[in-house]
């Protein structure tokens, strides 16, 4: 089969097992990554390791890269000036915290310093990509939401240095030969500025085209482009793709914030199949026969990382002042790892692997316990994060008008209080319903509550002027032709589709097409006036809510 074939069975099964794990209460990225697992080597294999080999590194490449991005574009001057100095020492403290958790606990079970310190060098580096699939699928919005973008977003160059100071020392103590810091400090510093150069460099050449383009599907193609060319160079150069594009995203969104919210939505529509496709290959990499073999420094390794970073998120949000919803729930919302500690520790097992057979034994141990302890933080990770944004109240607050569009029926927002005219009402009577009511609007129906057409305002208005003999008249006579009818559960997006294309504002409701019983009236102006005040209610609810966490 080609490759086609397998993005096919990946997409199409990741999907059903993300909806089936949704209704669980459990969120979908979960259930990817378990779907993956069941296609991969581990139980069907029908994704092996060839397959797997050829898709993994662009799959990972541009999945990670609109990810970065996506953080890239939440990071507004406004939220850090909201945050202030305080997010820098959450980050600083919740990686020192798993570095030094890890470290301590694997020199307490192992009593060697060189292994502590290669465990602890891993332990800071996370997987964004699992946290920002969880708060998009969410809709979350709100200061822990933020924070957890800022987090998981910045992080990873703090630990790229962690792991540079920490794998040199434990080179050092392994081998006792003697090393220049100065030469350990210039490999990341030169990957971390030059990654974040880069990406503002590109954002500036993509606002400079992109403020001139208005059609959607222009705007996707130009945006992924400069996504794809910033991650293209920088795995040239040899720089972090994440960061890279963190800076692409956070510097378009600060320096030209009018486009980036087009930019966003085109991003956004694109986002669901290629989350599926990774996370479902990430799910068939995963070997489930590891996981005997990590043994009881792996556990170390799970329960020391665990409570260095809930620990030391929570010590970095007491210490800066932040909103106890922060202090509660950051470190939840940050366990994820993946891709970026298994690349550390293949680095650092290149550094030991050519020192003899004890190197290589190493090695060998460092790969297997990372390899393993990522299945586990792969699945607690993305349910940490929606546990921590639903007991932040966050969930389902950072809503559009389409958003609720699309989950709506139009039941949910016709009006039922229109009043119904009986064709056999004279004119006199329609004439004193309509000065009792402000509705434009109102259906016609025979005895039996049947729909039989509609009165309009301006109708009655030229009837009753043109009309010597009105008295006379009934409401049968004024009667337009309805032009389209919709049942309550037929989707609102599809009414509202409807209404565009016969340009008119109100579609009568019937129970059954068949029966055409009326039961109310979609009126899509008050509709969508409905609909934006739900979202600016739902905005408020997110500010009033953090407030209330806040001084809780």
């Amino acid at each position: 089969m080609g490759i086609i074939f397998y993005v096919a069975i990946a997409i199409t099964f990741g999907f059903i097992a993300g909806k089936l794990l949704s209704y669980l209460k459990m969120p979908g990225v979960v259930g990817y990554l378990l779907a993956g697992l069941v296609f991969g080597p581990s139980f069907l294999n029908v994704f092996n390791l060839p397959i797997l080999h050829s898709l993994i590194d662009i799959i990972t490449a541009l999945a990670l890269s609109l990810v970065a991005f996506t953080i890239g574009s939440e990071m507004r001057v406004g939220t850090f000036k909201q945050m202030g100095k305080g997010i820098g020492i959450i980050i600083l403290l919740e990686s020192l915290g798993a570095f030094l958790f890890v470290a301590a606990g694997v020199y307490f079970l192992t009593q060697k310093l060189y292994l502590a310190l290669i465990f602890g060098a891993l332990a800071p580096a996370s997987a964004p990509a699992g946290t920002v699939a969880v708060l998009q699928e969410c809709k979350a919005k709100g200061r822990l939401t933020n924070a957890l973008y800022a987090v998981v977003g910045l992080d990873d160059g703090f630990a790229i240095l962690i792991f540079a100071f920490a794998i040199a020392l434990a080179k050092l103590i392994f081998t006792g030969e003697t090393i220049s810091f100065t030469e350990v400090l210039e490999g990341p510093a030169f990957e971390i500025f030059g990654s974040i150069a880069l990406g503002a460099a590109v954002a500036f050449i993509a606002g400079y085209f992109l403020r001139r383009i208005r059609q959607e599907d222009s705007v996707l193609a130009v945006s992924l482009g400069h996504i794809l060319i910033c991650t293209g160079i920088a795995n040239y150069l040899g720089f972090s793709l994440i960061l890279a594009n963190l800076s692409l995203g956070m510097v378009f969104v600060n320096f030209f914030s009018a486009s980036s919210r087009k930019v966003s939505r085109a991003i956004q529509s694109v986002l669901l199949p290629i989350y599926i496709i990774f996370f479902f290959i990430a799910g068939a990499s995963l070997q489930i026969k590891l996981l005997p073999s990590m043994g009881i420094l792996g556990l170390v390794y799970i329960l020391c990382r665990t409570s260095g970073l809930i620990g030391g998120s929570f010590l970095g949000a007491l210490l800066s002042k932040q909103d106890s919803v922060i202090r509660k729930y950051l470190g939840l919302g940050i366990l994820s790892q993946a891709g970026v500690a298994i690349g550390l520790a293949v680095l650092a097992a290149r550094v030991f692997d050519p020192l003899g057979e004890m190197g290589k034994n190493l090695a060998i141990t460092i790969v297997n316990i990372i390899a393993a302890t990522t299945i586990v933080f792969e699945i607690i990770g993305p349910i940490g994060a929606k546990f921590a944004i639903s007991k932040a109240g966050e969930i389902g607050l950072n809503i559009t008008e389409e958003d609720l569009i699309q989950t709506y029926s139009v039941g949910d927002v016709m009006d039922t209080k229109v009043p119904a005219i009986a064709a056999g009402l004279s004119l006199s009577e329609v004439i004193r319903i309509v000065s009792s009511t402000n509705s434009f609007y109102y259906p016609v129906i025979d005895n039996d509550k049947k729909l039989i057409g509609a009165a309009t305002l301006d109708g009655i208005r030229n009837t009753f002027a043109t009309q010597e003999l009105h008295d006379w008249l009934v409401a049968l006579d004024i009667v337009e032709p309805i032009i389209e009818v919709v049942t309550p559960d037929i989707a609102l997006s599809e009414a509202f589709d409807k209404a565009k294309q016969l340009d008119i504002e109100h579609i009568p409701v019937v129970e059954t097409l068949e029966g055409k019983r009326f039961v109310g009236v979609l009126n899509c102006r008050a509709a969508r006036r409905s609909l934006s005040t739900e979202v600016l209610y739902r905005q408020q609810k997110a500010n009033s809510y953090a407030q209330t966490i806040a001084k809780s």
